[in-house]
């Protein structure tokens, strides 16, 4: 099930890349990888190789790199690493951390694998953010009050840019970079993986950034706050394409049923929940991704839901293997979702015909596009902060993405449309008794 990847073959790789007249020196065990990876080796590199050559060189740096496959979708590409944040970090303490892609291609997961591990890097602490730490503001902004009553200490700020304006917003340090826990000054109400992403270009990797943060805001409005999924039709583009990406990834397998819920929110941003339950109703596993179109969510939430399937097969795995004890916290909430809810007896999983109606963003570039999720964000009086954290080390684009007035899931924190959510429903607990789903 498992197969690991000497992390020297990815250094050739990125050589490889970059001098494609090198290629008729390749050894079999180097043509093996890039036949696993379906990477091509181009007669003259551009833009995207150049930029693949790096995710290879940082790969080469992690602890391990390693494949794993799916028994319910034998067509899912997977790639998990194990990443080292002592490494860069200005501190020791932080533990070794697991990053994962998943794909249709070994390429694609590979290179969503990667990009994670270099997000998850580049947010560590290191020397040089204490070069740019700030004294402390004059006056607190009033979402972040809450956050800082329960330390008397100074967290540290670090500047954030408004992207309505361009100008400063101060921010404490342990909401943008992570440091081991004896060195906070107080504990991130959620994930620091959520808002932070890596891409080929800085406007890239704000837009990915910002796409997480209004999934996971709609989630959080779904699950916690008992707002209902709209379905997506049948005729949609976004069924005919999710539909296809199942059947490749199934290869006729007819284990788990699978649908789709659409659960955009008033920001308009295309949100979709992927859910699959066994033949029996049993064994939840979901998917979720907000998208510039509703076809892209889907695809993107279905992928999601198979790298969740993937998880239970692991957790499963390991429990078998090696009893309770080598599961982990992620695991056993991975299990406590999959038996905890059942199709039947859960209203949230199944599609309602109320809520809001997602809108496609114009195609265009990343930059565009940004501009354009910004605007809509704008409308609702919500306002964007980012901070770069490209590290030299790895010279891939990483952003820092903050959008206080959205919802975090997971977070021990709610905010008003958290809380408008849950007087107008009664909220997601009726439904599935508390269970988390991150």
């Amino acid at each position: 099930m498992s197969m690991a990847v000497p992390g020297g073959l990815f250094e050739a790789a990125a050589t490889a890349l970059l001098d494609p007249s090198s290629s008729d020196r390749l050894g079999p065990e180097m043509l093996g990888l890039l036949r696993v990876l379906d990477c091509p080796l181009p007669a003259v590199p551009g833009a995207a190789e150049r930029h693949r050559a790096l995710l290879f060189r940082a790969a080469a740096s992690f602890v391990r790199v390693f494949r794993l496959a799916s028994e319910v979708a034998p067509g899912l590409k997977f790639f998990g690493a194990e990443v080292a944040p002592d490494a860069v970090a200005a501190e020791p303490g932080l533990p070794v951390a697991g990053v994962a892609g998943a794909g249709l291609s070994g390429l694609e997961a590979f290179e969503a694998c990667t990009g994670e591990g270099i997000e998850r890097l580049s947010a560590v602490e290191a020397v040089e953010d204490r070069v740019a730490r700030q004294a402390p503001p004059a006056e607190v902004a009033p979402w972040l009050q809450p956050l800082l009553r329960s330390t008397a200490a100074d967290p540290g700020w670090l500047a954030m840019r408004r992207q309505s304006d361009g100008g400063t917003v101060l921010v404490p340090l342990d909401l943008c970079l992570r440091r081991a826990s004896r060195n906070r000054a107080f504990e991130p109400p959620w994930p620091l993986s959520i808002g932070c992403a890596a891409s080929i270009s800085p406007e890239g990797a704000t837009l990915h950034g910002l796409l997480e943060l209004i999934e996971r805001d709609a989630v959080a409005l779904w699950w916690r706050g008992g707002r209902r999924g709209r379905p997506v039709g049948l005729d949609e583009a976004a069924a005919a394409e999710a539909a296809a990406r199942l059947a490749l990834l199934r290869r006729h397998r007819l284990d788990r049923r699978t649908w789709l819920l659409d659960i955009t929110t008033d920001v308009g941003v295309p949100s979709v929940a992927a859910v699959s339950f066994g033949r029996d109703g049993g064994g939840f596993c979901l998917g979720t991704a907000a998208r510039p179109d509703l076809a892209g969510a889907a695809s993107a939430a279905i992928m999601e839901m198979a790298q969740s399937e993937l998880a239970i097969e692991v957790a499963e795995a390991k429990r078998r293997e090696r009893g309770d004890a080598a599961l982990n916290a992620a695991d056993h909430v991975h299990l406590r979702r999959f038996r905890g809810i059942h199709a039947g007896r859960c209203a949230l999983v199944h599609p309602t015909a109320s809520g809001c109606a997602a809108a496609d963003l114009p195609a265009g570039t990343a930059a565009g596009t940004l501009r354009a999720v910004l605007d809509r964000l704008a409308r609702l009086g919500l306002e964007v902060l980012t901070l770069d954290l490209t590290r030299a080390r790895f010279g891939v684009p990483v952003m820092r993405v903050l959008c206080p007035g959205l919802e975090r899931e997971p977070s021990s924190t709610a905010g008003p449309r958290l809380a408008a959510a849950l007087a107008a429903t009664g909220g997601g607990d009726c439904h599935h008794g508390g269970i988390a789903l991150m």
